[in-house]
């Protein structure tokens, strides 16, 4: 029996040790692959190893350390000069076997950064502190624009555009990877990039966010009626007309036509009607060019998200509450406000409902952006929303057998 015991704590003590350098070999791999996609740049300082053979055939390792030159490349005493800027270690690394194999059979060669220099990038638009910015090498572009001040509250984060010296464009949607983590173009920024965060723009924001607008006195709209069949030979001019304070517009065909309280859906649909008596086959299409009244912008998880217009004076929960309230994902602990002037607003919903705390149920102005972001749940909390009904159905059945035992005895 002692013999066995000892073959099992022995057994568990080899367990123990092989995860252990089992995990340091991955921590390893993963810190080499790191390594290998860092990208060298000018004045970084390198060194590059390789292993000869003396005479004797003994190998020898010889090891150099070079700074990348302005025009990006080294001068090596064997190979001569090799332009390695804007490589990753493992392309460099390659390129510089291939270089060896005119004087070695099978030449084993290592690059290594010996220092780092920082890079240099511009920041222009709709951001907290325009500039040039000296920042470590790979920095994503998101990593960046956070940790210096932000955007403004009239940025477009869908659309901010990043320039690289050889004219290369890509757009990256920050609105995107920050409420559903898409990580699609959050790009490593390199030398002398061009990171530009252009203005929101009401129409083109309007029409991809917000099928819910009720249009209201002080609207500016821009209306087009176009003859289907002579949409894309003749296509028709746009007019702008403005809501009255009593919510009508005065249309050169229609005469006057009320449009307030309407969304725009509905307000296409009547015009579509009207249009019939001029068009065999209108298409009317009506866009908000400006929003002249106090609007507020919701995103995220919320039943109805999109641009709604705020009267008086009208609290955020009291607000969330009469758009038709959040979804079941909805993270209750943290409701984000960024408004035009000041830092955001951190609300949460649990302990204004449960603890009654109004220090943060803030009053609604012109332009606030809301963002509900999506709860974060681990496996535990949804695998026991599964079972839940069947943890009911087992009590039900419980209860049952207790009842009929107790009558039974």
């Amino acid at each position: 029996m002692k013999y066995i015991c000892k073959i099992i704590i022995l057994g568990l003590f080899l367990a123990g040790f092989w995860g252990q350098s089992h995990g340091q070999n991955e921590v390893s791999v993963l810190e080499s692959a790191l390594n290998a996609s860092t990208v060298l740049q000018i004045s970084d300082i390198i060194s590059i190893s390789y292993i000869d053979v003396d005479s004797k055939g003994n190998p020898i390792q010889r090891s150099n350390i070079f700074t990348i030159r302005p025009d990006g490349t080294v001068f090596h005493e064997l190979l001569g000069s090799v332009s390695l800027s804007g490589l990753t270690i493992a392309e460099a690394e390659k390129i510089l076997t291939d270089k060896f194999s005119q004087y070695f059979n099978q030449p084993k060669v290592a690059v290594s950064i010996v220092e780092k220099q920082n890079i240099k990038v511009i920041l222009y638009g709709e951001v907290a502190r325009i500039g040039v910015y000296s920042i470590p090498p790979n920095t994503s572009v998101a990593e960046f624009i956070i940790e210096n001040g932000g955007t403004t509250p009239e940025a477009d984060l869908s659309r901010i555009t990043i320039t690289s010296t050889d004219g290369k464009k890509v757009i990256f949607d920050m609105e995107k990877y920050l409420f559903s983590n898409d990580p699609v173009n959050n790009v490593i920024l390199r030398d002398k990039d061009k990171i530009i965060v252009p203005r929101f723009k009401v129409q083109e924001k309007y029409g991809r966010l917000s099928k819910n607008y009720v249009l209201q006195y002080g609207n500016v709209l821009e209306i087009t009626i176009n003859e289907m069949a002579l949409m894309e030979t003749n296509p028709a001019q746009s007019e702008t007309y403005v809501i009255d304070s009593e919510g009508n517009i005065f249309h050169r065909l229609f005469g006057l036509v009320h449009l307030g309280g309407l969304t725009v859906d509905k307000s296409q649909e009547i015009l579509a009607e009207m249009a019939k008596r001029y068009f065999r086959e209108p298409v009317v299409t009506v866009d908000v060019l400006e929003l002249s009244s106090r609007n507020v912008f919701v995103f995220g998880e919320v039943v109805r998200p999109g641009i709604y217009p705020i009267e008086g004076n009208i609290q955020l929960a009291e607000f969330l509450a009469n758009i038709g309230g959040l979804t079941d994902d909805a993270d209750l602990e943290e409701i984000v406000v960024t408004r035009r002037q000041g830092r955001p607003v951190k609300f949460s919903l649990q302990d204004f409902l449960f603890k009654r705390d109004d220090s943060k149920n803030i009053f609604l102005e012109d332009g606030d952006r809301i963002i509900v972001q999506k709860r974060q749940r681990g496996f535990f909390v949804r695998l026991s929303e599964k079972i839940q009904p069947f943890q009911i159905i087992f009590q039900v059945i419980i209860t049952g057998l207790s009842l009929y035992l107790v009558t039974k005895s």
